[in-house]
C-alpha cells in the first residue's frame, strides 16, 4: 500500500499544520486509502476447500442446469443420473479436505504448544472449534431483575463500567518522596528514527482502536508513516495536547465463568489508537532504559526478559530442594 504515491492526495493528509492538534489529526486518510487499494476481503468459499474440490462444484452446477434444461423424460433422467453421480464426488471431496485441514490444524497446534507459542496455540484451537458467536443474552440489573430492553441494557453497562472504573480517590493516599535526582531522560522532540522504530514494536493482528487504523496500515509503509506521524508527534510536543481519538477507547466486554447474565461477570478491555500507542512507545524507549536501572533485581513484573512465574517456580524449586535435602 503507497501513502506517497496517488492515493495520498494533498487535501486528504492526516495531519496538516492548522489551528490546533485536533484539525491537524486526520485518521481518515490512512482508513480511506486502505479502502480504496486493498478493498474489502471477500469470503466466496471455505478457506480449507481446495481447486479441486472447487471445480466439481462447478461440474455439478453444470449437470443441474443440464436437468433444468432437459427437454424429454429420458434426457432428464439421464442429467439426473449424472448429477446424482457428481453430487457424490463432490461430497467425498469436501470430506477429504476438511479432514486433510483438521489434522493440519492439529499438527500446527501440537507444535505451537510444544514452542510454548500460545498467540498461534489459541488462535488455531478457535479455528477448530469454530467461530460461533453466541447471541446477545439479557442482563440483570442491580435488584436483580432481568433486563430485557435494548436501551435500557445499554444504560445497565454503561453505569457497570462507570461505577467500576471510576473509583473514588483513597481518602489516605500513600505519601510518595519525591526522586531524589532527575534520570537522564531524553525530552527533546520526537526524531523520525524513533517513531520508525516504535512502528515495527507494535504487534500485529490486533484490533484497532476508535480511529479505525490498524497497525498494519502503518507498517505497510514504515519510512512514509514515521514522516506523516513526525509532523504530528511534534506538534503534539510543543503544544502538549493529544487527538480526541487517542483520549477515547472502545469498551469491549469478555465473558468470564458463572451467570452471564450477571454484568460482574465479565471483564471489559479497551482498544486504544494504533497512532496513539505509536506515541506511548516512543515515550517508553526512551525511559525504560533509564528506569530499569533504578529498579530492585528482585522487580520482575513488566520488565524486558524477567518474568514473575519464572520467580515463582525459581522459588518453588529452592523450597522443594530444601526440604528435600534437610
Amino acid at each position: 500500500m503507497d501513502f506517497t504515491g496517488s492515493h495520498h492526495a494533498k487535501p486528504n493528509r492526516p495531519y496538516l499544520h492548522q489551528q490546533n492538534v485536533q484539525e491537524d489529526y486526520r485518521g481518515q486518510a490512512i482508513t480511506s486509502t486502505c479502502h480504496e487499494v486493498l478493498g474489502h476481503k471477500k469470503h466466496h468459499h471455505k478457506e480449507w476447500i481446495t481447486d479441486d474440490t472447487l471445480d466439481k462444484i462447478q461440474e455439478r452446477r453444470k449437470k443441474k442446469a443440464a436437468i433444468n434444461t432437459s427437454r424429454t423424460r429420458a434426457e432428464k433422467a439421464k442429467a439426473q443420473a449424472e448429477y446424482t453421480e457428481v453430487n457424490k464426488q463432490v461430497k467425498r471431496s469436501i470430506r477429504a479436505d476438511k479432514r486433510k485441514y483438521v489434522e493440519g490444524l492439529a499438527t500446527t497446534a501440537e507444535k505451537a504448544a510444544r514452542e510454548g507459542n500460545m498467540r498461534q496455540l489459541y488462535g488455531t484451537t478457535k479455528k477448530l472449534s469454530g467461530n460461533r458467536s453466541k447471541p446477545e443474552q439479557p442482563v440483570k440489573s442491580k435488584e436483580g431483575e432481568v433486563i430485557t430492553n435494548i436501551e435500557e441494557q445499554q444504560n445497565r453497562w454503561v453505569g457497570h463500567f462507570k461505577e467500576l472504573l471510576n473509583r473514588p480517590a483513597p481518602l489516605n493516599p500513600p505519601n510518595m518522596e519525591a526522586a531524589p535526582m532527575d534520570l537522564p531522560i531524553n525530552v527533546g522532540p520526537t526524531t523520525i528514527e524513533e517513531i520508525s522504530m516504535a512502528i515495527r514494536q507494535i504487534k500485529s493482528d490486533e484490533a484497532a482502536g476508535p480511529d479505525n487504523i490498524p497497525a498494519e496500515a502503518l507498517k505497510a509503509d514504515v519510512v512514509a508513516t514515521a514522516r506523516i506521524l513526525h509532523i504530528l508527534f511534534n506538534k503534539i510536543w510543543d503544544e502538549e495536547q493529544v487527538p480526541k481519538d487517542w483520549k477515547e477507547g472502545l469498551l469491549i466486554k469478555i465473558p468470564k465463568k458463572g451467570d452471564l447474565s450477571n454484568c460482574d461477570n465479565y471483564r471489559g478491555i479497551t482498544l486504544l489508537s494504533i497512532p496513539g500507542k505509536v506515541s506511548n512507545r516512543v515515550l517508553l524507549n526512551r525511559m525504560k532504559d533509564c528506569v530499569d536501572t533504578q529498579l530492585r533485581d528482585q522487580q520482575t513484573g513488566f520488565r524486558k526478559d524477567r518474568s514473575c512465574t519464572d520467580q515463582i517456580a525459581t522459588l518453588r524449586i529452592i523450597v522443594e530442594q530444601s526440604i528435600e535435602w534437610n
